[in-house]
């Protein structure tokens, strides 16, 4: 095997993935190993900080070993956002569990730090939950008595997932993160791109405990295997990585997963919206970054998961076909966990309405589908009433983009044309281009790319009809007894 190859890998929260493009764009090998975080009960989600290290070196060196150390050009690290990891700054052992951004045992020390929700929201972009890892680091120091020794002794490190990796990969050389990351441990403050010390002070966080901040695609080191010296170009979040040369400024994402995710790229603006996330895109060189307004949807593949539980089983793979037998679909909120953008009301369950003797099985699949696309316009509802233009193509992707019906409804709702995009490894793929870009390297983007487009199909009139519908629904759903 002759060539450069890009390795990229992506530390998911039920996998660890490492995969090799050549300069085509293609992956040419992948290895991966299933590693989901231990939920013993409801609001716990973690692992074993050893056993995470070991799955993710595994993986790499698999893959080196496959491909031949000698013919990779560069090692690019992505992981999920908010999972947070303490260790011992001279032995590189963890000192806690590793509570992933699920884990929501830090509620108190959220809703206790001294600090308000607008502050939180105008220094980080974010706002003050237990998903993000500042309330978790605080659990941490105070209920794990080695992370309090080590703070005692000047010899905590406490980072994101990537930090953690690449900190043993070097050898205990690099100590760094990026933006995307440094933002999502809630201690970021994104006006000014440095740690704030209000909220390092209101969490109980040491800064010099915090990695280094360096851009995106920058220089963290090199990894040392069977004697070769390979580059570790890039340390990023996992949905900028996904981003990265898909959404410039001004345009508009979605993810449709388990749930489903619209990112907005505001260019240089710091646009702060109550209701949406701002986060900083990925950087390459130098630490500017654009802008990035995100909106969550709790539920969206988890919603048919819900709907099979309820006794309306089916095979996903009709959902199509029983949506366009529907006649008249039910009105269904997925609600499950709550509402997110730009709601945040948890107190929320799943609502249905529009119920007859004579609904049907596709009318239930249908009302679903329809549910999903609504909380989406309605995001885009409220970026337009804030004076954020949202204009097409959207890129689509994730899993349930081969749902036409959703596809075809979404465009009809927004009036605007989707294109769907057709990589199945967007991150590991995004993030082996800002290595590419950092390095001066040829990488092409890969052939399977641009897959399908769908157009409105409903008239500007009918589409606001439906969605003043749905608001009316909507309302009537909140003001149920909890």
């Amino acid at each position: 095997m002759s060539g450069k190859l890009f390795v990229a890998l992506d530390l998911g929260t039920s996998s660890c993935r490492a995969l090799a493009f050549n300069q085509r764009g293609e992956i040419i090998a992948r290895k991966s190993l299933i590693l989901a975080p231990k939920r013993p009960q409801n609001g716990l989600s973690f692992y074993d900080g050893n056993e995470l290290l070991r799955a993710q070196k595994n993986v790499l060196n698999s893959l080196l070993t496959q491909v031949g150390a000698q013919n990779v050009r560069s090692i690019s690290v992505s992981c999920q956002r908010s999972t947070v990891v303490l260790w011992h700054r001279q032995t590189g052992e963890p000192l806690a569990p590793v509570l992933t951004w699920e884990d929501g045992r830090a509620a108190a020390e959220a809703e206790n730090a001294p600090v308000s929700q607008a502050e939180v929201h105008t220094i980080t972009g974010l706002y003050k939950t237990p998903y993000f890892s500042a309330p978790k680091i605080a659990w941490c120091l105070k209920n794990c008595p080695p992370v309090k020794q080590a703070a005692g002794e000047k010899n905590l490190l406490i980072g994101p997932v990537a930090s953690y990796f690449i900190w043993h990969l070097t050898g205990g050389k690099t100590f760094a993160a990026d933006p995307t990351l440094a933002q999502r441990m809630l201690l970021w403050d994104i006006r000014t791109q440095t740690w704030s010390a209000d909220l390092c002070k209101a969490f109980g966080v040491a800064p010099e405990t915090l990695p280094e901040i360096r851009p995106s695609a920058a220089d963290y080191g090199t990894y040392e295997f069977e004697q070769v010296k390979i580059p570790l170009c890039v340390c990023v979040g996992d949905q900028q990585a996904a981003a990265w040369n898909r959404l410039k400024s001004g345009q508009t994402l979605i993810n449709y997963g388990t749930g489903a995710f619209l990112l907005h790229n505001a260019g240089r603006k710091n646009i702060c919206l109550p209701g949406l996330l701002t986060s900083l895109s990925a950087s390459c060189k130098t630490p500017k970054s654009d802008y990035l307004l995100e909106a969550p949807v709790n539920a969206a593949g988890s919603a048919f998961q819900w709907l099979g539980a309820q006794g309306i089983s089916f095979d996903e793979k009709k959902i199509d076909s029983l949506c366009a037998l529907s006649q008249t679909p039910v009105w269904f909120l997925p609600a499950l966990g709550g509402l997110g953008a730009p709601y945040w009301d948890f107190s929320l369950s799943p609502v249905v309405a529009g119920l007859s003797p004579l609904t049907q099985k596709a009318d239930w699949v249908a009302g679903t589908v329809r549910g999903i696309a609504f909380l989406l316009a309605d995001i885009v509802a409220y970026l337009r009433a804030n004076q954020v233009e949202v204009t097409g193509p959207v890129a689509v992707s994730g899993g349930l983009t081969h749902l036409n019906y959703l596809m075809q409804f979404q465009a009809g709702l927004l009036q605007l044309p989707l294109v769907l995009r057709g990589e199945s490894e967007s991150t590991a793929l995004g993030a082996a281009h800002l290595a590419a870009d950092y390095l001066q390297e040829s990488l092409q983007v890969s052939t399977n790319g641009e897959t399908g487009s769908f157009l409105p199909n409903l008239s500007v009139e009918d589409a606001k009809n439906l969605h003043q519908k749905w608001q009316a629904f909507l309302t009537w759903c909140k003001a149920q007894p909890k």
